[in-house]
């Protein structure tokens, strides 16, 4: 007998029958996504959007607006546009896209999404005008709005026109762009100064500063006085605390106040090179830069730049660098920087009556605010840059540091430097041995680590509190070259002169 021959059922070639099937029956029960065009009212993360103060023709940042649909319904917005629709100084970016009037948003019940807005004015030559638009929104036939408003500055542009490129093989070349300022220029107070790459003062010429200007620099600019080019700041010392010129980066929203590193190329922010001549800083802020002040190769028998009444803070790397300078500084405040306040690789430098403060928050600090180095190496070799005079008078050094003070000196050469009536914090014993506190040539009548008590470091305001120890410890022969303090207050001479920049009046 043939058995009967069984066929076992192909579940595998039935699969996409079943498959299909149970597609078709998901799809089947899933409720369609349906959009309502029914006038709804919207809300808005703001009435108003705020956007900063900005220079007439540069664009300003980004500001956001949040769009919420509080219905339970799937809703179209009409349209999205500007009120003054092309003709807006105003950018609107809806869903991504660049548009001046966007039509049919689609937002989902319950959802929510983004406009972002910038602008671009011009004020036609006025110092300052106010612009306003608004943002309207059309849901089935509801009309709201919210509020555009920015304010815009005029300002005079000093755009650069040439690239100076140095070879530094094996890597390409550094391009620096500039353009040289018109010789005996005068930057006046009545609008601000916007610098883009370097304004290079030349040999033979002058640039005169008035009192209260505002420079604003862009970002890896800066100011560059030649070899026997000359810079004037303030030269009639016409100026004061409250009324400084002041040197910063072009951002003026709010939150760039007081981040460093803003300005500044590879040269620093103002650059004084070699032979520069007769450079004078009156009543001064220079803030938020790479490096604030660069000195370099200068070779000269009196000091090249002086500076006076003078705050130098917020720099990401070093408050001023003495490159081999020779500078004559008083009443200056040097604080709150990434590396050093004051970094000197030889050269001459007298510093009376000043405040030396490190209370940087922005990352981890190992380096002093004050370093004297006489030697750098190359390629493995060792150059000496004696440092020839480092002169401290009635001067504070503080700031978080164990040791705000460090020296690093080559035995082939020396560095020559002296405090003369201070207060310091300083380590009294050094692993290196660079320095011995006990050394009355170095550290003459020097109070060490004994807080000076400033009102406020995280605001930068360095003014002496009620209770500090260096109220009333300076020495009158030092005071006495410097009878009014940094806010023009007379010095006390019936008792002695407080420490550092600011004279504590009760």
């Amino acid at each position: 007998m043939t058995p009967k021959k069984t066929t076992a059922p192909n579940y595998f070639s039935a699969f996409p029958v079943y498959l299909i099937g149970l597609l078709l029956l998901l799809f089947s029960c899933r409720k369609e996504n349906t959009f309502s065009r029914n006038a709804e009212t919207l809300r808005f993360s703001a009435d108003t959007v705020y956007l900063d103060t900005v220079f007439t023709g540069v664009g300003s940042s980004t500001r956001e607006l949040r769009v919420f649909n509080p219905t339970n319904e799937n809703l179209i917005v009409n349209s999205i546009g500007l009120g003054k629709g092309a003709q807006s100084p105003f950018r609107l970016n809806v869903n991504g896209a660049s548009t001046v009037l966007a039509r049919d948003v689609e937002i989902l019940a319950g959802d929510s999404i983004y406009l972002f807005v910038e602008v671009t004015a011009n004020t036609g030559g006025a110092f300052e005008l106010l612009f306003t638009d608004s943002i309207v929104f059309n849901t089935g036939g509801n009309v709201q709005d919210v509020k555009l408003v920015t304010l815009a500055r005029d300002a005079y542009f000093h755009y650069p026109d040439s690239i100076l490129e140095i070879a530094q093989d094996p890597f390409p070349p550094l391009r620096i762009p500039y353009s040289f300022v018109n010789c005996n220029a005068v930057w006046q107070a009545d609008k601000p100064h916007v610098v883009y790459g370097y304004a290079v003062i030349p040999n033979g010429c002058q640039l005169q500063i008035e009192a209260g200007a505002q420079v604003h620099f862009h970002n890896n600019s800066g100011l560059w006085v030649a070899n026997g080019g000359s810079l004037k700041v303030d030269p009639n010392n016409m100026g004061d605390y409250e009324n400084p010129v002041v040197f910063q980066g072009d951002r003026l929203e709010p939150f760039y106040r007081d981040i460093p590193g803003q300005w500044g190329g590879v040269l620093g922010g103002l650059f004084f090179q070699g032979q520069s001549v007769d450079n004078v800083i009156n009543n001064a802020i220079v803030k938020n830069a790479t490096t604030g002040i660069r000195l370099d190769s200068n070779t000269a028998a009196q000091p090249n730049v002086l500076l006076n009444n003078v705050r130098v803070w917020n720099h990401s790397r070093v408050g001023i660098y003495g490159g081999y300078g020779n500078l004559q500084a008083q009443n200056v405040v040097v604080a709150n920087c990434g590396l050093y306040g004051f970094y000197a690789l030889g050269g001459s430098y007298s510093f009376l009556q000043s405040t030396f403060a490190n209370y940087w928050s922005q990352s981890n600090r190992s380096t002093p605010v004050i370093g004297l180095v006489n030697f750098f190496e190359f390629d493995s070799e060792v150059f000496v840059r004696n440092i020839e005079k480092a002169y401290f008078g009635n001067c504070i050094v503080y700031g978080r540091l164990e040791s705000e003070f460090g020296v690093g000196e080559f035995p082939t050469g020396f560095v020559n430097y002296e405090f003369d009536h201070g207060l310091m914090r300083l380590n009294p014993f050094p692993e290196d041995n660079s320095y011995d506190i006990n050394d009355a040539t170095r550290f003459k009548t020097v109070t060490f680590n004994m807080s000076p008590n400033f009102i406020d470091t995280d605001v930068n305001n360095y003014e002496l509190d009620t209770l500090s120890p260096a109220m009333n410890t300076g020495s009158t022969g030092i005071g006495i070259q410097v009878p009014l303090d940094i806010k023009g207050q007379l010095r006390s001479f019936g008792g002695l002169p407080d420490l550092g920049a600011y004279e504590r009046i009760e």
